[in-house]
């Protein structure tokens, strides 16, 4: 957030006023502030530690997503029950609206 030209000119008069009186207040004051308040205090070191820290909660979640996904049973399968074999070799389709006579077979 920018200051107007007026604010930045009352803070300069109050720093200037402030150095006047108490030198030494206005030293250590000076050590807290910078030309530029938005700008990171130490760009340098702290700007990798997020990251990292992001990195390993994203490694951390991917390894127990694939563990559940190795340990977790699949659905049971269902089983291909055998049809059953046709008694009559030579079986053809039944007439529309008709019905098919079937001879039975000889017996041995």
């Amino acid at each position: 957030m920018s200051l107007r030209e007026h604010e930045r000119r009352i803070l300069a008069e109050i720093e200037r006023q402030l150095s006047e009186e108490a030198p030494a207040l206005a030293g250590r004051l000076e050590a807290f502030g910078s030309d530029d308040p938005d700008a990171p205090i130490d760009p340098g070191l702290r700007s990798w530690k997020p990251w990292v820290a992001c990195g390993l909660i994203a490694a951390v979640t991917a390894g127990l997503l694939v563990l559940l996904f190795v340990l977790t049973p699949s659905a049971p399968q269902p089983e291909d029950t055998p049809r059953p074999a046709e008694t009559s070799q030579g079986a053809e389709p039944a007439p529309e609206g008709g019905t098919v006579d079937r001879v039975p077979a000889p017996a041995d």
